[in-house]
């Protein structure tokens, strides 16, 4: 097992510092992953020290943004949060942590053994536990080793009951590397798997429809094979490859599509889609896409070899039968059940599309808490050096300091009109783990001993203000409420809700273990940190200038979002200290925008999807409707001989395919009932039964069902009544 620990640093040594991804690793870490470096070596058990070893691996990346790929770097110093390392490694491009608990790609590994400085020295209770990368022993299974876990934590609850109170739902958890990679973004891309494997199906079903009717007109082909001696078995090889080959046309023709678009294809993908970098077209995606066209094909000539090895070579032969009745019968049979198959998937995924669009609008709806207008945000790190006595931001007083002169530049730029600073990450709508803690109301006379857990973050006097955060009751922060002032708090209305309803807070206590007693100054309204499609959680809100914080977030309110007011924002920061890294400035809109990115792109596909299937049912019943009218010619021309009127021919003619199509759109919404539950998790105030959806889509289905049999019903109408009874 080695312990983990992801955090920013601050890279020093460029043409500006940057901020970049470090993870601090026990000293045996690449020894259970199994890898080493393409350049250099990393570093082993060997190298083991308290605190950091002094060298560090870094990423092929930084490799070659940072030091344009000088093999020559092995050796030399950076600097990181102004501790110098000495590179010893320099990893393959495509070795990542493997991992998903690190925000964004690793730049920097370093080793450490956690227990001497800038870590805290240990103490019972605060909960400073890095994550743990272990490889289980053979035959230990994930259940029992988080049984052992489990045990591990009740006994500690159990044995220390105030350092661990079980209002924290304290816990240790273990879960497989998978999981925690793609554990939060897997039922999308389940859904979107499922979507195209009914976009496959629906290929196939319409391919071997058209197929079938082709094999329809060659009746008397396959009679005539039959009778010169070819086995059934024989003919059905050979429609097997004709459709194998058509389908194999089709899969090389997707390869060198997809080879061609990849990157236009991932311009849409979300960024923080996991492993996204690696994706590329190789042999391995070219062997399975020819052996997915391969089945495909396969799928494809069933029907048709079915209908085919059925024909009765002496009634196909006969004159009086020229197209085979029984044969006739059993085609039409065929493309029956393949036009209601279309149309019960395409039901399907309109169905799942309007759903994704009716919940994409649901969180469009939702209030963020915040006015997102002319706001723009960023972050700033503040090193944290090894050694406590080399950092210049560690009394809480200087960083006070820092907070008011950051905040004094941000306010002199031209077309700022107000300035706040936050903890980072934790900017709203981001999602970023933020500090959870247990509290306590001292004054309160009913205890909470459940579930007595808040959110915390610290912020300035005008973040409320800034981002148009509404004060329900109280006050906001003021400059009064600085490290020589008494402990004050702003809670939201989430607070409010779960621990204090219908009572008066202003002026109570909140008691943080280990920080004191802060009062309670104000209610704020609630802002969604976590997305927009995320409740709400109780926050206290602790002022900036009574509890400083190293990872910054400032927000401005301007008056123009351009480029130039942006690297104003970052030049203010070098003003005040060039050591200190800016990073993510973006506007709130732009957050905003970014949050509903995995939304965004499932409802973009889903939708791809679901309107490719409409238009491919239309194309199947067209093709099906097509054939029928051209065996019913006689039929059609007798009626109108006998007097039967235009539009009487017509709605003769498209009957069959508007009952199909009814009968697929019967089907397919039952099968949404089933199939759209397992959507839940991709949903948002939107039912997986919606009752709008389930009876918008079959009309609109039914519309396009009618707009295929259009063309061909108008065709019967045309047929003349001479011509169709000579032939």
């Amino acid at each position: 097992a080695s312990p983990i620990l992801a955090a920013s640093t601050a890279l020093a040594g460029g043409d500006h510092v940057e901020r970049v991804q470090l993870l601090g690793t026990g000293a045996n870490y690449f020894e259970l992953l199994g890898a080493n470096a393409a350049i250099g070596h990393v570093y082993t058990n060997a190298d083991w020290r308290p605190g950091f070893i002094g060298t560090v691996v870094i990423s092929d990346a930084l490799w070659r943004r940072q030091f344009g790929a000088d093999r020559g770097i092995i050796g030399k110093t950076l600097r990181l949060d102004e501790d110098p390392y000495t590179i010893i490694g320099v990893m393959p491009p495509e070795f990542r942590h493997p991992a998903g608990m690190v925000g964004g790609d690793v730049d920097v590994w370093a080793g450490t053994g956690f227990i001497a400085d800038p870590f805290p020295p240990p103490v019972r209770g605060v909960r400073f536990l890095p994550g743990v990368l272990a490889r289980l022993h053979r035959g230990v299974s994930l259940e029992s080793a988080q049984a052992a876990l489990n045990g591990t934590a009740g006994r500690l609850a159990k044995t220390y009951p105030n350092e661990y109170p079980t209002s924290l739902h304290w816990s240790l958890r273990i879960e497989r590397v998978q999981t925690a990679l793609t554990g939060n973004v897997k039922p999308m891309l389940v859904i979107l798997q499922a979507a195209v494997a009914a976009l496959l199906l629906l290929v196939c079903v319409n391919v071997a429809s058209l197929v079938l009717a082709r094999s329809s007109t060659r009746a008397r082909e396959i009679a005539l094979r039959q009778a010169l001696g070819a086995s059934r078995a024989r003919i059905a090889r050979q429609l097997f490859a004709e459709s194998t080959i058509l389908a194999m046309a089709g899969g090389v023709a997707a390869v060198v599509a997809l080879r061609a678009g990849l990157h236009s294809l991932i311009g849409i993908v979300p960024s923080d889609l996991p492993r996204l970098n690696e994706v590329h077209v190789d042999a391995r995606v070219a062997i399975g896409a020819i052996a997915l066209s391969l089945v495909a094909g396969l799928a494809v000539g069933l029907a048709p070899a079915a209908f085919a090895t059925a024909v009765d070579p002496n009634e196909a032969l006969k004159d009086g039968g020229r197209n085979g009745s029984a044969a006739t019968a059993r085609g039409n049979r065929w493309r029956s059940a393949l036009v209601i198959t279309e149309v019960a998937l395409s039901a399907m995924l309109l169905i799942a599309a309007c759903l994704l669009v009716r919940s994409f609008g649901a969180v469009l709806g939702q209030n963020p808490g915040f006015s997102r207008a002319g706001v723009i945000a960023g972050q700033i790190w503040v090193p944290v050096p090894n050694n406590p006595t080399a950092n210049k931001y560690l009394d809480p007083q200087r960083q006070a300091a820092l907070v008011r002169e950051l905040l004094d530049h941000f306010r002199a730029l031209p077309g700022v009109d107000r300035a706040a600073l936050g903890s980072g990450p934790d900017l709203p709508l981001v999602g970023n783990h933020p500090f959870v803690s247990g509290f306590s109301l001292p004054d309160d006379d009913v205890a909470h001993a459940d579930d007595q857990a808040a959110e915390f973050g610290t912020v300035s006097a005008e973040y409320f203000s800034t981002l148009g955060v509404p004060i329900h009751h109280g006050r906001a922060f003021t400059a009064s409420d600085n490290f020589s002032a008494p402990g004050v708090v702003v809670v939201n209305d989430a607070f409010v809700r779960r621990f204090s309803p219908g009572q008066d807070l202003i002026g109570r206590r909140v008691r943080v273990p280990r920080a004191g007693d802060f009062t309670v100054v104000g209610i704020s309204g609630d802002v969604r940190y976590a997305g927009l499609d995320v409740p709400t959680e109780p926050r206290v809100y602790f002022s900036i200038a009574q509890r400083p914080t190293s990872g910054l977030a400032f927000f401005v309110r301007a008056r123009d979002d351009a480029a130039s007011t942006r690297e104003s924002l970052a030049r203010a920061v070098h003003e005040v200290d060039p050591n200190l890294p800016v990073f993510g400035l973006r506007s709130m809109s732009d957050l905003q925008f970014a949050s509903m990115a995995r939304r965004r792109f499932s409802l973009t596909l889903m939708s791809v999807f679901a309107v490719a299937a409409a238009l491919l049912a239309a194309l199947g019943i067209f093709g099906v409707m097509s054939f029928l009218v051209g065996q019913r010619r006689q039929e059609f021309g007798l009626r109108r001989a006998l007097g039967a009127t235009p539009l009487n021919i017509a709605v003769t003619a498209a009957r069959p395919g508007l009952v199909l199509s009814a009968a697929g759109t019967i089907i397919g919404v039952v099968g949404a009932l089933l199939v759209t539950q397992v959507m839940s998790s991709l949903l948002f105030g939107v039912s997986a039964r919606d009752l709008l959806t389930f009876v918008a889509v079959p009309p609109l289905l039914l519309v396009v069902a009618l707009a295929a049999c259009l063309v061909p019903a108008r065709r019967a109408t045309l047929v003349d009544p001479a011509t169709a009874l000579r032939s």
